[in-house]
Protein backbone atom coordinates (compact mmCIF):
# COMPACT_ATOMS: atom_id res chain seq x y z
CA UNK A 1 0.00 0.00 0.00
CA UNK A 2 2.10 2.83 -1.28
CA UNK A 3 1.85 6.36 0.10
CA UNK A 4 2.99 8.83 -2.54
CA UNK A 5 4.31 12.37 -2.22
CA UNK A 6 1.20 13.85 -3.81
CA UNK A 7 -0.96 12.29 -1.13
CA UNK A 8 1.42 13.55 1.52
CA UNK A 9 1.12 17.11 0.23
CA UNK A 10 -2.65 16.89 0.21
CA UNK A 11 -2.73 15.49 3.72
CA UNK A 12 -0.41 18.20 4.93
CA UNK A 13 -2.67 20.86 3.47
CA UNK A 14 -5.75 19.35 5.05
CA UNK A 15 -4.04 19.02 8.41
CA UNK A 16 -2.94 22.63 8.28
CA UNK A 17 -6.52 23.72 7.75
CA UNK A 18 -7.66 21.53 10.63
CA UNK A 19 -5.21 23.21 12.97
CA UNK A 20 -7.17 26.43 12.56
CA UNK A 21 -10.58 24.87 13.02
CA UNK A 22 -10.96 26.26 16.49
CA UNK A 23 -11.88 29.62 15.01
CA UNK A 24 -12.78 28.96 11.40
CA UNK A 25 -15.65 26.50 11.30
CA UNK A 26 -13.80 24.06 9.06
CA UNK A 27 -12.85 21.18 11.27
CA UNK A 28 -13.20 18.34 8.80
CA UNK A 29 -9.96 16.62 7.93
CA UNK A 30 -11.14 15.29 4.60
CA UNK A 31 -11.57 16.61 1.11
CA UNK A 32 -14.91 18.12 2.08
CA UNK A 33 -15.22 21.59 0.51
CA UNK A 34 -15.19 24.35 3.12
CA UNK A 35 -18.29 25.90 1.59
CA UNK A 36 -20.30 22.72 2.09
CA UNK A 37 -21.29 23.85 5.57
CA UNK A 38 -22.97 26.94 4.13
CA UNK A 39 -26.37 27.16 2.52
CA UNK A 40 -28.56 24.11 1.96
CA UNK A 41 -31.55 25.62 3.71
CA UNK A 42 -34.02 25.17 0.86
CA UNK A 43 -36.65 22.51 1.20
CA UNK A 44 -36.54 19.65 -1.27
CA UNK A 45 -39.33 20.18 -3.80
CA UNK A 46 -38.51 17.39 -6.20
CA UNK A 47 -40.91 14.46 -6.18
CA UNK A 48 -40.15 12.87 -9.50
CA UNK A 49 -37.23 10.51 -10.13
CA UNK A 50 -33.73 11.70 -10.82
CA UNK A 51 -32.05 11.62 -14.19
CA UNK A 52 -30.97 8.06 -13.43
CA UNK A 53 -33.57 6.63 -15.80
CA UNK A 54 -33.57 3.14 -17.23
CA UNK A 55 -33.30 2.88 -21.00
CA UNK A 56 -35.84 0.10 -21.40
CA UNK A 57 -33.18 -2.54 -22.11
CA UNK A 58 -32.21 -3.16 -18.48
CA UNK A 59 -29.66 -0.37 -18.41
CA UNK A 60 -29.66 2.04 -15.47
CA UNK A 61 -27.86 5.37 -15.19
CA UNK A 62 -27.04 6.76 -11.75
CA UNK A 63 -25.94 10.36 -11.24
CA UNK A 64 -23.18 10.73 -8.68
CA UNK A 65 -21.97 13.92 -6.97
CA UNK A 66 -18.56 13.90 -5.32
CA UNK A 67 -15.96 16.55 -4.56
CA UNK A 68 -13.20 13.90 -4.60
CA UNK A 69 -13.17 12.99 -8.30
CA UNK A 70 -10.44 15.28 -9.59
CA UNK A 71 -10.31 15.45 -13.39
CA UNK A 72 -10.74 12.75 -15.98
CA UNK A 73 -7.11 13.27 -16.99
CA UNK A 74 -5.92 12.68 -13.42
CA UNK A 75 -7.96 9.46 -13.25
CA UNK A 76 -7.64 9.28 -9.48
CA UNK A 77 -8.65 6.34 -7.33
CA UNK A 78 -12.29 7.46 -7.14
CA UNK A 79 -12.63 7.49 -10.92
CA UNK A 80 -10.85 4.15 -11.18
CA UNK A 81 -13.29 2.73 -8.62
CA UNK A 82 -16.21 3.99 -10.73
CA UNK A 83 -14.72 2.26 -13.78
CA UNK A 84 -14.30 -0.95 -11.81
CA UNK A 85 -17.92 -0.77 -10.68
CA UNK A 86 -19.18 -0.26 -14.22
CA UNK A 87 -17.08 -3.18 -15.42
CA UNK A 88 -18.50 -5.48 -12.74
CA UNK A 89 -22.03 -4.09 -13.15
CA UNK A 90 -22.45 -3.72 -16.94
CA UNK A 91 -26.14 -2.82 -16.54
CA UNK A 92 -25.31 0.31 -14.48
CA UNK A 93 -23.66 3.45 -15.82
CA UNK A 94 -22.38 6.16 -13.47
CA UNK A 95 -22.81 9.74 -14.67
CA UNK A 96 -20.84 12.45 -12.88
CA UNK A 97 -23.12 15.27 -11.69
CA UNK A 98 -21.02 18.12 -13.04
CA UNK A 99 -23.59 20.69 -11.89
CA UNK A 100 -22.82 19.94 -8.23
CA UNK A 101 -19.58 21.80 -7.60
CA UNK A 102 -17.36 22.23 -4.60
CA UNK A 103 -17.61 26.01 -4.55
CA UNK A 104 -21.17 25.97 -3.15
CA UNK A 105 -21.87 22.30 -2.52
CA UNK A 106 -25.00 22.43 -0.39
CA UNK A 107 -26.47 25.27 -2.42
CA UNK A 108 -26.00 23.22 -5.60
CA UNK A 109 -27.69 20.22 -4.00
CA UNK A 110 -30.57 22.43 -2.86
CA UNK A 111 -31.01 23.79 -6.38
CA UNK A 112 -30.97 20.27 -7.83
CA UNK A 113 -33.50 19.09 -5.25
CA UNK A 114 -35.81 22.02 -5.96
CA UNK A 115 -35.65 21.19 -9.68
CA UNK A 116 -36.28 17.48 -9.16
CA UNK A 117 -32.80 16.50 -10.34
CA UNK A 118 -31.03 15.55 -7.14
CA UNK A 119 -28.22 13.07 -7.95
CA UNK A 120 -28.94 9.48 -7.04
CA UNK A 121 -25.89 9.44 -4.75
CA UNK A 122 -24.16 12.49 -3.25
CA UNK A 123 -21.35 13.07 -0.83
CA UNK A 124 -22.38 15.42 1.95
CA UNK A 125 -20.27 17.42 4.39
CA UNK A 126 -23.03 17.79 6.97
CA UNK A 127 -25.46 14.89 7.03
CA UNK A 128 -28.16 16.79 8.99
CA UNK A 129 -28.51 19.11 5.98
CA UNK A 130 -29.51 16.19 3.76
CA UNK A 131 -31.86 14.70 6.37
CA UNK A 132 -33.58 17.91 7.48
CA UNK A 133 -34.26 18.91 3.86
CA UNK A 134 -35.71 15.52 2.97
CA UNK A 135 -32.99 14.77 0.42
CA UNK A 136 -31.79 11.50 1.97
CA UNK A 137 -33.45 8.12 1.49
CA UNK A 138 -34.22 6.15 4.66
CA UNK A 139 -32.12 2.99 4.37
CA UNK A 140 -33.73 0.44 6.69
CA UNK A 141 -35.00 -1.88 3.93
CA UNK A 142 -31.69 -1.83 2.05
CA UNK A 143 -29.71 -2.41 5.24
CA UNK A 144 -32.02 -5.20 6.34
CA UNK A 145 -31.40 -7.09 3.12
CA UNK A 146 -27.64 -6.62 3.49
CA UNK A 147 -27.29 -6.83 7.26
CA UNK A 148 -24.39 -9.29 7.42
CA UNK A 149 -22.02 -6.98 5.56
CA UNK A 150 -23.46 -3.79 7.07
CA UNK A 151 -22.87 -5.12 10.57
CA UNK A 152 -19.14 -5.31 9.81
CA UNK A 153 -19.07 -1.50 9.68
CA UNK A 154 -17.97 -0.20 13.12
CA UNK A 155 -21.05 0.15 15.30
CA UNK A 156 -20.32 3.72 16.35
CA UNK A 157 -20.04 4.72 12.68
CA UNK A 158 -23.29 2.98 11.75
CA UNK A 159 -25.13 4.66 14.58
CA UNK A 160 -23.78 8.11 13.76
CA UNK A 161 -25.78 8.11 10.51
CA UNK A 162 -29.06 7.43 12.31
CA UNK A 163 -31.77 9.84 13.39
CA UNK A 164 -34.68 8.72 15.56
CA UNK A 165 -33.67 5.12 14.99
CA UNK A 166 -33.62 5.42 11.19
CA UNK A 167 -30.54 5.24 8.97
CA UNK A 168 -29.70 7.90 6.39
CA UNK A 169 -25.93 8.27 6.27
CA UNK A 170 -23.56 5.90 4.47
CA UNK A 171 -19.87 6.13 5.44
CA UNK A 172 -17.52 6.86 2.57
CA UNK A 173 -14.25 7.10 4.48
CA UNK A 174 -12.97 6.52 7.98
CA UNK A 175 -9.86 7.58 9.84
CA UNK A 176 -8.91 6.81 13.42
CA UNK A 177 -7.62 9.64 15.57
CA UNK A 178 -5.45 9.84 18.67
CA UNK A 179 -1.92 10.53 19.85
CA UNK A 180 1.12 9.94 17.64
CA UNK A 181 4.59 9.81 19.19
CA UNK A 182 8.03 10.69 17.88
CA UNK A 183 9.64 7.78 19.73
CA UNK A 184 13.16 8.99 19.00
CA UNK A 185 12.54 12.09 21.13
CA UNK A 186 11.25 9.81 23.89
CA UNK A 187 14.53 7.87 23.68
CA UNK A 188 16.68 11.01 23.63
CA UNK A 189 14.92 12.33 26.72
CA UNK A 190 15.04 8.92 28.42
CA UNK A 191 11.24 8.82 28.68
CA UNK A 192 9.41 5.52 28.34
CA UNK A 193 7.08 5.72 25.30
CA UNK A 194 3.38 5.57 26.02
CA UNK A 195 1.67 2.25 25.44
CA UNK A 196 -1.82 1.79 24.03
CA UNK A 197 -4.21 2.07 26.97
CA UNK A 198 -2.10 4.67 28.78
CA UNK A 199 -3.77 6.85 31.41
CA UNK A 200 -4.23 10.61 31.37
CA UNK A 201 -1.80 10.84 34.27
CA UNK A 202 0.82 8.95 32.25
CA UNK A 203 0.26 11.29 29.33
CA UNK A 204 0.77 14.37 31.49
CA UNK A 205 3.86 12.87 33.09
CA UNK A 206 5.35 12.21 29.65
CA UNK A 207 4.53 15.76 28.50
CA UNK A 208 6.27 17.27 31.50
CA UNK A 209 9.39 15.16 30.97
CA UNK A 210 9.57 15.65 27.20
CA UNK A 211 9.17 19.41 27.16
CA UNK A 212 12.62 20.92 26.64
CA UNK A 213 12.37 24.62 25.74
CA UNK A 214 16.10 25.22 26.27
CA UNK A 215 16.74 22.99 23.24
CA UNK A 216 13.77 24.24 21.21
CA UNK A 217 11.80 21.02 21.79
CA UNK A 218 8.10 20.97 22.71
CA UNK A 219 6.26 18.01 24.15
CA UNK A 220 3.15 18.68 22.08
CA UNK A 221 2.05 20.06 18.75
CA UNK A 222 -1.35 21.83 18.47
CA UNK A 223 -3.53 21.26 21.56
CA UNK A 224 -6.78 23.20 21.03
CA UNK A 225 -8.53 20.04 19.78
CA UNK A 226 -8.27 18.35 23.19
CA UNK A 227 -11.65 19.65 24.51
CA UNK A 228 -13.27 17.78 21.61
CA UNK A 229 -12.41 14.35 22.99
CA UNK A 230 -11.29 14.65 26.63
CA UNK A 231 -14.84 14.77 28.08
CA UNK A 232 -15.50 11.43 26.36
CA UNK A 233 -12.30 9.97 27.81
CA UNK A 234 -13.51 10.79 31.30
CA UNK A 235 -17.20 10.04 30.75
CA UNK A 236 -18.24 7.91 27.80
CA UNK A 237 -21.82 9.14 28.13
CA UNK A 238 -20.52 12.37 26.65
CA UNK A 239 -19.56 12.06 22.99
CA UNK A 240 -17.48 14.30 20.77
CA UNK A 241 -17.46 17.81 22.26
CA UNK A 242 -19.90 16.39 24.85
CA UNK A 243 -22.61 15.68 22.21
CA UNK A 244 -24.60 12.67 23.45
CA UNK A 245 -26.82 12.24 20.41
CA UNK A 246 -29.39 14.74 21.67
CA UNK A 247 -27.56 17.68 23.22
CA UNK A 248 -24.17 18.91 24.37
CA UNK A 249 -23.02 19.33 27.96
CA UNK A 250 -20.66 22.29 27.86
CA UNK A 251 -21.49 23.00 31.50
CA UNK A 252 -20.38 19.52 32.63
CA UNK A 253 -17.48 19.11 35.02
CA UNK A 254 -15.71 17.04 32.37
CA UNK A 255 -15.86 19.78 29.74
CA UNK A 256 -14.80 22.48 32.17
CA UNK A 257 -11.91 20.27 33.25
CA UNK A 258 -11.02 19.59 29.59
CA UNK A 259 -10.72 23.30 28.82
CA UNK A 260 -8.61 23.90 31.91
CA UNK A 261 -6.36 20.93 31.16
CA UNK A 262 -5.95 22.19 27.60
CA UNK A 263 -4.99 25.62 28.94
CA UNK A 264 -2.28 23.86 30.93
CA UNK A 265 -1.17 21.88 27.85
CA UNK A 266 -0.48 25.09 25.92
CA UNK A 267 2.61 25.59 28.07
CA UNK A 268 3.93 22.22 26.84
CA UNK A 269 3.15 22.92 23.17
CA UNK A 270 5.10 24.44 20.28
CA UNK A 271 2.88 27.51 20.57
CA UNK A 272 4.04 27.85 24.17
CA UNK A 273 7.69 28.32 23.18
CA UNK A 274 9.15 31.78 22.74
CA UNK A 275 10.54 32.81 19.36
CA UNK A 276 14.06 32.57 20.79
CA UNK A 277 13.40 29.01 21.91
CA UNK A 278 11.89 28.07 18.53
CA UNK A 279 14.94 29.51 16.78
CA UNK A 280 17.11 26.94 18.53
CA UNK A 281 15.45 24.18 16.51
CA UNK A 282 12.80 24.56 13.77
CA UNK A 283 12.80 28.36 13.71
CA UNK A 284 10.46 31.04 14.98
CA UNK A 285 8.68 31.17 11.63
CA UNK A 286 7.87 27.43 11.71
CA UNK A 287 4.28 26.46 12.43
CA UNK A 288 3.54 23.53 14.65
CA UNK A 289 3.12 21.19 11.67
CA UNK A 290 6.58 22.10 10.36
CA UNK A 291 7.96 21.65 13.87
CA UNK A 292 6.49 18.15 13.95
CA UNK A 293 7.93 17.30 10.54
CA UNK A 294 11.35 18.49 11.68
CA UNK A 295 11.24 16.36 14.81
CA UNK A 296 10.90 19.26 17.25
CA UNK A 297 7.69 18.08 18.95
CA UNK A 298 7.30 14.73 20.70
CA UNK A 299 3.54 14.10 20.53
CA UNK A 300 0.75 15.09 18.17
CA UNK A 301 -2.99 14.53 18.17
CA UNK A 302 -3.96 13.67 14.60
CA UNK A 303 -5.77 11.06 12.50
CA UNK A 304 -4.56 8.07 10.51
CA UNK A 305 -4.78 9.94 7.20
CA UNK A 306 -1.45 11.52 8.16
CA UNK A 307 0.20 8.08 8.11
CA UNK A 308 0.56 8.37 4.37
CA UNK A 309 3.28 10.89 5.07
CA UNK A 310 5.48 8.55 7.09
CA UNK A 311 7.35 7.05 4.16
CA UNK A 312 10.39 7.94 2.07
CA UNK A 313 10.23 11.40 0.55
CA UNK A 314 7.87 12.84 3.16
CA UNK A 315 10.42 14.71 5.23
CA UNK A 316 9.78 12.49 8.26
CA UNK A 317 13.11 10.90 9.23
CA UNK A 318 12.21 9.52 12.66
CA UNK A 319 10.07 6.67 13.95
CA UNK A 320 6.38 7.38 14.61
CA UNK A 321 3.99 5.24 16.63
CA UNK A 322 0.29 5.59 17.41
CA UNK A 323 -1.24 5.05 20.86
CA UNK A 324 -4.81 6.33 20.51
CA UNK A 325 -6.51 8.30 23.26
CA UNK A 326 -6.14 7.72 27.00
CA UNK A 327 -7.61 4.49 28.40
CA UNK A 328 -7.47 2.84 24.97
CA UNK A 329 -10.27 4.98 23.57
CA UNK A 330 -10.30 6.23 20.00
CA UNK A 331 -11.97 8.75 17.75
CA UNK A 332 -13.28 8.17 14.23
CA UNK A 333 -13.11 10.92 11.62
CA UNK A 334 -15.78 10.01 9.01
CA UNK A 335 -17.23 11.17 5.72
CA UNK A 336 -20.72 10.32 4.49
CA UNK A 337 -22.85 10.11 1.39
CA UNK A 338 -26.59 9.68 0.98
CA UNK A 339 -28.91 8.09 -1.55
CA UNK A 340 -31.52 10.46 -2.92
CA UNK A 341 -35.04 10.08 -1.55
CA UNK A 342 -36.26 10.59 -5.12
CA UNK A 343 -34.07 8.05 -6.86
CA UNK A 344 -35.85 5.58 -9.11
CA UNK A 345 -33.11 3.02 -8.53
CA UNK A 346 -32.46 2.62 -4.80
CA UNK A 347 -31.12 -0.93 -5.06
CA UNK A 348 -28.63 -0.05 -7.78
CA UNK A 349 -27.58 3.05 -5.84
CA UNK A 350 -27.03 0.89 -2.75
CA UNK A 351 -24.91 -1.56 -4.74
CA UNK A 352 -22.85 1.37 -6.02
CA UNK A 353 -22.11 2.93 -2.61
CA UNK A 354 -21.31 -0.47 -1.13
CA UNK A 355 -18.86 -1.22 -3.93
CA UNK A 356 -17.33 2.26 -3.76
CA UNK A 357 -17.02 2.87 -0.06
CA UNK A 358 -17.91 0.47 2.71
CA UNK A 359 -18.17 -3.13 1.51
CA UNK A 360 -15.47 -5.78 1.33
CA UNK A 361 -15.15 -5.20 -2.42
CA UNK A 362 -14.57 -1.50 -1.78
CA UNK A 363 -11.52 -2.20 0.36
CA UNK A 364 -10.15 -4.93 -1.91
CA UNK A 365 -10.49 -2.89 -5.08
CA UNK A 366 -8.98 0.19 -3.49
CA UNK A 367 -5.99 -1.82 -2.30
CA UNK A 368 -5.62 -3.38 -5.76
CA UNK A 369 -5.64 0.03 -7.44
CA UNK A 370 -3.21 1.44 -4.87
CA UNK A 371 -0.83 -1.46 -5.47
CA UNK A 372 -1.04 -1.23 -9.24
CA UNK A 373 -0.90 2.52 -9.88
CA UNK A 374 1.96 4.64 -8.54
CA UNK A 375 0.04 7.83 -9.31
CA UNK A 376 -2.73 7.18 -6.75
CA UNK A 377 -2.88 6.50 -3.05
CA UNK A 378 -5.49 5.29 -0.58
CA UNK A 379 -4.91 6.54 2.96
CA UNK A 380 -8.30 5.83 4.57
CA UNK A 381 -8.99 2.76 6.73
CA UNK A 382 -11.22 -0.06 5.50
CA UNK A 383 -14.83 0.39 6.63
CA UNK A 384 -15.25 -3.31 7.32
CA UNK A 385 -14.19 -5.80 9.97
CA UNK A 386 -13.52 -8.50 7.37
CA UNK A 387 -10.43 -10.31 8.70
CA UNK A 388 -8.82 -11.00 5.33
CA UNK A 389 -9.18 -7.36 4.30
CA UNK A 390 -7.69 -6.07 7.54
CA UNK A 391 -4.80 -8.54 7.44
CA UNK A 392 -3.85 -7.44 3.93
CA UNK A 393 -4.30 -3.75 4.72
CA UNK A 394 -2.20 -3.69 7.87
CA UNK A 395 0.60 -5.86 6.48
CA UNK A 396 2.00 -2.76 4.78
CA UNK A 397 0.66 -0.06 7.08
CA UNK A 398 3.50 2.39 7.80
CA UNK A 399 2.79 3.26 11.45
CA UNK A 400 2.88 0.88 14.40
CA UNK A 401 -0.09 0.92 16.76
CA UNK A 402 -2.92 1.81 14.39
CA UNK A 403 -3.87 -1.84 13.87
CA UNK A 404 -4.04 -2.52 17.62
CA UNK A 405 -6.25 0.49 18.15
CA UNK A 406 -8.47 -0.40 15.18
CA UNK A 407 -8.97 -3.92 16.50
CA UNK A 408 -9.93 -2.63 19.95
CA UNK A 409 -12.34 0.13 18.93
CA UNK A 410 -15.42 -1.80 20.00
CA UNK A 411 -13.95 -3.14 23.22
CA UNK A 412 -12.41 0.08 24.50
CA UNK A 413 -14.87 2.64 23.19
CA UNK A 414 -14.90 4.92 20.15
CA UNK A 415 -16.30 8.38 19.68
CA UNK A 416 -17.20 9.75 16.23
CA UNK A 417 -16.24 13.31 15.31
CA UNK A 418 -19.54 15.15 15.44
CA UNK A 419 -19.03 17.78 12.74
CA UNK A 420 -20.43 15.58 9.98
CA UNK A 421 -23.52 14.21 11.78
CA UNK A 422 -24.52 16.37 14.77
CA UNK A 423 -27.20 19.01 14.09
CA UNK A 424 -25.84 22.58 13.94
CA UNK A 425 -22.36 21.49 14.98
CA UNK A 426 -20.76 24.27 12.95
CA UNK A 427 -22.49 26.79 15.20
CA UNK A 428 -22.06 24.80 18.41
CA UNK A 429 -18.31 24.48 18.00
CA UNK A 430 -17.28 27.46 15.90
CA UNK A 431 -19.50 30.03 14.23
CA UNK A 432 -22.48 30.47 16.52
CA UNK A 433 -22.85 34.04 17.73
CA UNK A 434 -22.98 34.63 21.47
CA UNK A 435 -24.09 38.20 22.06
CA UNK A 436 -20.85 38.70 24.00
CA UNK A 437 -18.61 41.54 22.88
CA UNK A 438 -14.89 40.83 22.77
CA UNK A 439 -12.22 43.00 21.17
CA UNK A 440 -14.86 45.35 19.83
CA UNK A 441 -16.99 42.75 18.06
CA UNK A 442 -19.47 39.99 18.81
CA UNK A 443 -17.67 36.82 19.82
CA UNK A 444 -18.39 33.42 18.32
CA UNK A 445 -18.57 30.20 20.31
CA UNK A 446 -15.03 29.37 19.22
CA UNK A 447 -13.74 32.80 20.24
CA UNK A 448 -14.92 32.24 23.81
CA UNK A 449 -13.50 28.72 24.11
CA UNK A 450 -10.18 29.70 22.54
CA UNK A 451 -9.80 32.61 24.94
CA UNK A 452 -10.56 30.29 27.83
CA UNK A 453 -7.84 27.96 26.58
CA UNK A 454 -5.40 30.85 26.26
CA UNK A 455 -6.22 32.00 29.80
CA UNK A 456 -7.70 35.34 28.78
CA UNK A 457 -11.13 34.22 30.02
CA UNK A 458 -12.30 31.64 32.56
CA UNK A 459 -14.47 28.76 31.38
CA UNK A 460 -16.21 28.79 34.79
CA UNK A 461 -17.72 32.15 33.87
CA UNK A 462 -19.00 31.08 30.44
CA UNK A 463 -19.79 27.34 30.52
CA UNK A 464 -23.47 27.69 31.39
CA UNK A 465 -24.10 30.38 28.79
CA UNK A 466 -22.22 28.46 26.10
CA UNK A 467 -24.20 25.33 26.89
CA UNK A 468 -27.55 27.12 26.64
CA UNK A 469 -26.60 28.73 23.34
CA UNK A 470 -25.21 25.50 21.88
CA UNK A 471 -28.34 23.53 22.67
CA UNK A 472 -30.54 26.24 21.22
CA UNK A 473 -28.59 25.91 17.94
CA UNK A 474 -29.03 22.14 18.05
CA UNK A 475 -32.76 22.27 18.83
CA UNK A 476 -33.58 24.35 15.77
CA UNK A 477 -32.04 21.94 13.27
CA UNK A 478 -33.13 18.91 15.27
CA UNK A 479 -36.74 20.07 14.99
CA UNK A 480 -36.40 20.03 11.20
CA UNK A 481 -34.83 16.56 11.36
CA UNK A 482 -37.57 15.27 13.66
CA UNK A 483 -40.21 16.55 11.25
CA UNK A 484 -38.66 14.39 8.53
CA UNK A 485 -37.79 11.29 10.52
CA UNK A 486 -40.44 10.73 13.19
Amino acid sequence: MKRKLLAVMLVAAMTASLAGCGNQGAGNPSSTPDSAVNGGSQESQGTQGTEGEGSGDGQVTLRFASWALGTAEENNIERQMIAAFEESHPNIKIEIAEDITGSQWNDALATAAAGGSLPDVSLIATLPTAVSNGWALELSDLIGADSADWNMVPESLRESGMYNGKSYGIPTSMHIAGIFMNTELFDEMNVTPLQYGYSWEEFMSAAEKLHNPSNGIAALKYVNDFPNFLPYVWDDNQGWYTYDGVQVHLDSSEFIRAVKETQNLVSYSWAGLSDDQKNISAGAEAGDYDAWLKGCTAMWYDASYCCGGYTDGSGITYNVEYVGLPDGKNAIIPDYCFISSTTQHPQEAWEFVKFMFWGVDAAINRMDIDDADDSVSWVALPITADEAVLQRYFEKFPVKGVQEAYENMAANGTVVEAFKFAPAYEFVRWNGTTGIELDGQEATMANIVDKCISGELSIDDYASQLNTLANSFISEERAAIDARTK
